[in-house]
């Protein structure tokens, strides 16, 4: 331990610079140095730095009005709160320390004032007991003024490590000395290459063993430079060279003389200084979306979280008592600001997390910087309450049709009223008289599964062959160069059609029977161009999924671990689980459809249709519309005119559901 009253006289910045120049002077003519430092500097001070004053473990209420809040929004006259993150996260990256100075002030809001001493200016540290220091002295370095000296209890200190003197710190700069001391002597290296070597872009070569008389060079050299030199009167265009002269162009290549290496490598040294991804400030060429999302949580939860935490203790350990702060009180920086996704992906699940609304009319309204409304308080989810869907996830169906609000029925459900309430008959009971469900046979679940994974396996083969090949720019349309939407719709639309025809002309004749209808009198041929239309549209569906996932695998987008995080991956999945879940998606959609049409065709128009739920997990949309019933010829309130119906319901409506229509003639 030293002796009390130690003193120590600080050289200039006490941090060495290199090759003669200051630490100063690298930040401001080292681009990486001072990329680094700015990226880390602006990217701290850009978090919102919050006051809290804690009123239990689960309890705490912010404070915006308090004396604390009050300085760090408004420090000093000249600062801003963004002002004094930002220059002392600058001032901890070049120099390992940074020094606030807390006095009082009549003139501010808050009563005190912060000032940020630059460690260029600090001359000397009196009173070291080797842990600490008693007093600094400093001296601004234009030499405005005289020496100001101030004890240590007055100034926030942040202050990095040094082995062997906890008093003082360590930039680091110093491990950069001969990262930067290379930079510099290469840029003094190219620099000379410039100023010396030979600036051509090619040279005249004539052919060996012909003679060339002086004069003859001499009106060849005049009538270059002249008409194709700088300022020519032909500048730009093409000479015609004398038989048998060649005209061989010189490239210049930074490769030869490891330019390139060496700025990568400078890149990296620096970032690695500062624990800080490369990539995230440098992105590379096979850098991907996710990828660059995943290196941006990865800073603000690794790599800035070490010095948000210093700022945050060092604050609360130090300032709150200076300035008469409540015990309770502390600040915190709100990373979530840059960790949360972006609000529409918020809203998603926060709306799925708690089943219901959860933000007011006024808050949102708060949310976009908008007056507040009177009366406006109430939680009410717009598109269920006012809209009439079924759920704050729902949106309004592709046909525009929206299910108005239910309302009592006054006199009972009649299917001729046309209120809100006897359209769907969802409150009470399906009518009672003969029923016939649309139930898909196992054989026709078979195959559909059957030729969905032969369509799969013929596909794997093209695509895969065309992505191992170098691909060729992407096409007009946007699609990949090795992917054909159009052969692929149609080929799986006529891998599917006979089985679609065979499945629904079983599925009608079957319900036929039920109501007790002749079977004979169902119109097979009728049913073509709708089912045609169908396969058509599911194999548009199918293949726009297939080819989502393997865009996501191609550009890394999925985890390694993940099944389908390769192309071959893909098509496994498909071939597997996908091709069985989508075989049951489709013939039960085709089976709902046949039952419909064939009571279209046959039945009488009293007929009623049901939803009806068969999963054990239906979807929640689903779930509220099981025993839904309305007329034959009406929509549900989804605005399908049967479950799977892919011309009213989007992708994610339709694939794997197994919900079923049941239709009835009444009694």
């Amino acid at each position: 331990m030293l002796p009390s009253g130690t003193r120590v006289v600080v050289s200039g910045a006490a941090v060495r610079g290199v090759m003669g120049k200051s630490v100063e002077d690298l930040y401001a003519e080292q681009p990486h140095l001072r990329t680094v430092v700015d990226f880390i500097a602006q990217n701290v001070a850009g978090l919102p730095l919050k006051c809290y004053i804690r009123r239990s473990d689960s309890d705490r209420e912010r404070d915006t009005t308090g004396a604390l809040p009050l300085l760090l929004r408004n420090p000093n006259p000249v600062m801003t709160g963004y002002d004094l993150i930002y220059q002392t996260l600058m001032e901890w990256c070049l120099y390992g320390r940074a020094t606030w100075l807390v006095g009082r002030s009549s003139s501010s809001e808050s009563g005190w004032e912060i000032r940020l001493i630059p460690t260029a200016w600090i001359t000397s540290k009196d009173g070291s007991d080797g842990f600490s220091y008693d007093q600094l002295s400093f001296r601004p370095t234009d030499g405005a003024a005289s020496t100001v000296s101030v004890p240590t209890s007055q100034c926030v200190m942040f202050c990095s490590y040094k082995p062997g003197e906890p008093a003082n710190a360590l930039s680091p700069v110093e491990s950069l000395r001969q990262t930067l001391a290379e930079q510099m002597e290469a840029q003094e290296f190219r620099r000379g290459v410039w100023a010396n070597a030979a600036r051509i872009t090619g040279y005249i070569a004539r052919p060996a063993g012909v003679d060339w008389t002086e004069a003859g060079a001499t009106r060849f050299r005049e009538d270059i430079k002249n008409n194709w030199g700088r300022g020519g009167s032909r500048s730009g265009g093409t000479p015609v060279l004398e038989d048998g002269m060649t005209y061989q162009p010189v490239e210049y290549n930074a490769r030869e003389k490891d330019w390139a290496a060496g700025v990568q490598l400078s890149r990296e040294d620096v970032a690695a200084a500062y624990h800080i991804n490369p990539s995230v400030i440098w992105p590379g060429s096979g850098q991907t979306y996710a990828s660059a999302k995943d290196n941006a949580r990865s800073l603000y939860a690794d790599t800035l979280m070490p010095l948000l935490t210093m700022i945050a203790q060092r604050v609360n350990k130090d300032l709150l008592p200076m300035i008469g702060a409540p015990a309770a009180e502390y600040v915190e920086f709100d990373i979530r600001a840059k960790l949360q996704g972006s609000f529409e992906e918020q809203a998603s699940a926060l709306q799925s997390a708690v089943g219901g609304p959860w933000m007011s009319r006024e808050e949102a309204r708060g949310l976009m910087n908008m007056p507040a409304e009177p009366a406006g308080d109430l939680i009410v989810p717009l598109n269920v309450l006012v809209g009439g869907l079924a759920s704050p996830n729902d949106t309004a169906p592709k046909s525009g049709y929206v299910m108005e609000p239910w309302q009592p029925a006054e006199k009972g459900h009649d299917p001729a009223c046309g209120c809100p309430s006897c359209a769907s008959l969802k409150s009470g009971e399906a009518p009672d008289g003969l029923k016939a469900s649309g139930h898909p046979a196992d054989e026709d679940v078979s195959a559909y599964e059957s030729a969905l994974r032969a369509f799969y396996r013929r596909q794997r083969k093209s695509v895969l062959s065309r992505i191992g090949a170098k691909s060729a720019p992407a096409r007009k349309d946007g699609e990949p160069a090795w992917w054909d939407a159009e052969r692929w719709d149609r080929e799986l639309a006529e891998d599917l059609m006979d089985s679609i025809m065979a499945g629904s002309e079983r599925a009608a004749k079957s319900a036929l029977e039920a109501l007790g209808i002749d079977p004979a009198l169902y119109d097979v041929p009728r049913t073509r161009n709708f089912l045609l239309a169908l396969a058509r549209s599911r194999a548009a569906q199918i293949n726009a999924v297939t080819l989502a996932q393997l865009e996501a695998a191609v550009d890394g987008e999925v985890g390694e671990d993940a099944e389908g995080s390769t192309p071959e991956g893909v098509f496994d999945k498909a071939e597997g689980s996908r091709a069985a879940q989508q075989a049951q998606s489709l013939a039960t959609a085709i089976a709902g459809w046949s039952v419909l049409e064939a009571s279209r065709q046959c039945a009488p128009s009293t007929a009623m249709k049901t939803w009806n739920t068969t999963s054990s997990s239906p979807r929640a949309s689903h779930r509220r519309m099981d025993g839904e019933t309305v007329p034959i010829d009406s929509k549900f309130s989804n605005g399908a005119d049967w479950p799977g119906d892919s011309t009213a319901l989007p992708v994610e409506d339709v694939a794997n559901c197994r919900c079923e229509v049941t239709v009835t003639i009444p009694d």
